[in-house]
């Protein structure tokens, strides 16, 4: 992951004409962007259904 973060803040220092002083900026930019399209991939726990009490009828 590590590289994958210094490609994306890398890519978008580029982009940005290279300023000089933010490094951080952009790395915590890419890690956000990552990150948030990791989150997009996790599906979401299954819904549980309540278990309801058996019933016995009396004989």
């Amino acid at each position: 992951m590590h590289e994958q973060v210094q490609r994306r803040a890398y890519a978008m220092w580029e982009a940005d004409g290279r300023p000089e002083g933010q490094d951080q900026a952009y790395w915590f930019k890419a890690v956000s962007e990552i990150a948030s399209e990791a989150a997009k991939t996790i599906k979401p726990p299954r819904k549980r259904t309540t278990r309801t009490a058996k019933t016995t009828k009396a004989a």
